[in-house]
């Protein structure tokens, strides 16, 4: 942890990024560590130089807030309140800062319009319960993307598409009296590669998992029948459940809601049997998001307190309290942590702060700041 531990002296952050005018929604890093992309409730995307901490790149992706924006395959893709998901071209040079007029006042000039980010699709969705969409990988290739996201045709259901030709390829029905779907994650099995699953959490507080898989093999030229089965569903919130997180390793996950409540669920080996459930109550009411870092050690959670609390995934105990912000805090984003093997089959730019490759954590929201924190 940056700065003393002892509990009479106060963590405080180790850098603040200012230049978001609304209240900030998401928050990613991205390209080993070296950027960080934030998106707002103004519809504007910033792109972050992590070893200036300056802003590289600025442009308004949508009419109205920001959901959630990533990077895939060099593309961008933001999620926008306005019920589109767009994918984004980004052109490279215009993230070099040599590109860009940078000064303390203003953020970011673009000089020239060749470097303007550009639209290449536009899918229309379902955005109203400001559930932000996730994605997996199909297959063993990074070449097809499927997306989940609420459903607009009916409150408890989630559509899955395939991003790559934007065709929807199946849909899972939930029961109108357990409310909005709120929180979704998507990922493939662990050990059956050509099964999907999907975590979903819904207003009534409860969770669901489904799986879904295809008929069609490598060498099939039958068209593709997806099928899908609902494996349990659990409910632990009193309140409406507001995040989602499933570890890298995918042996549990964890849900935070308007009530005070963190629940774990520990994922059976092949998740068919309901979780064993781990909680504990905080004392603030109102999770906002929950992150779990890629070594699934530890996660942390942003609150309606303005707080962001970090606690061991294990034994779900807190390790501590991060306090700088003075409003509530909606986003978080843990650095990736990279082990031994990633280091070896990574390539970093050597000219690239050691810094990139630390424990960071960064945080923001509704005073439109973003916090930085180095820790465990």
């Amino acid at each position: 942890m940056s700065g003393k531990t002892d509990s009479s002296t106060p963590l405080i952050p180790i850098y603040i990024f200012r230049g978001h005018k609304d209240q900030i929604n998401h928050l990613e890093f991205y390209q080993n560590n070296t950027r960080l992309i934030s998106g707002d409730a103004g519809g504007i995307i910033i792109i972050w130089n992590m070893k200036t901490m300056r802003p590289t790149l600025q442009f308004k992706a949508h009419n109205e807030g920001i959901l959630k924006c990533l990077f895939l395959n060099n593309k961008l893709i933001s999620h926008g309140r306005d019920n589109l998901l767009k994918v984004w071209k980004i052109d490279r040079n215009s993230l070099n800062d040599d590109k860009r007029v940078i000064t303390e006042e203003k953020i970011v000039e673009i000089k020239d319009d060749d470097d303007e980010p550009k639209l290449e699709k536009s899918l229309s969705v379902n955005s109203l319960n400001f559930c932000k969409f996730d994605y997996c990988f199909k297959g063993e290739n990074d070449q097809d993307i499927l997306i989940a996201l609420p459903s607009s045709k009916e409150s408890a259901a989630i559509d899955v598409w395939n991003l790559s030709n934007q065709k929807r390829i199946l849909g899972f029905d939930g029961k109108r009296e357990i409310g909005y779907c709120m929180a979704i994650k998507l990922f493939q099995h662990p050990t059956n590669k050509s099964e999907y699953l999907i975590l979903s959490a819904f207003e009534n507080g409860g969770v669901i998992l489904w799986s879904f898989s295809s008929n069609k093999s490598k060498d099939d030229d039958v068209d593709e029948e997806w099928f899908s089965e609902r494996l349990w569903s659990v409910k632990q919130h009193k309140e409406t459940v507001l995040a989602l997180d499933v570890s890298k390793n995918r042996k549990f996950a964890i849900s935070t809601a308007g009530d005070n409540k963190i629940v774990k669920y520990n994922f059976n080996e092949d998740f068919e049997k309901e979780p064993l459930i781990n909680s504990i109550t905080i004392k603030s009411v109102g999770i906002a998001d929950i992150k779990i870092r890629t070594d699934s050690k530890i996660f942390a959670t942003a609150g309606w307190d303005s707080k962001i609390r970090v606690f061991s995934s294990k034994s779900m105990k807190p390790l501590a309290i991060l306090s700088y912000h003075k409003e509530s805090v909606y986003s978080l984003a843990f650095a990736h942590v990279y082990s031994q093997e990633d280091n070896e089959n990574t390539s970093i730019d050597n000219e690239i702060d050691e810094r990139v490759l630390n424990h960071f954590l960064v945080g923001g929201g509704k005073d439109r700041r973003v916090s930085l924190w180095e820790i465990y």
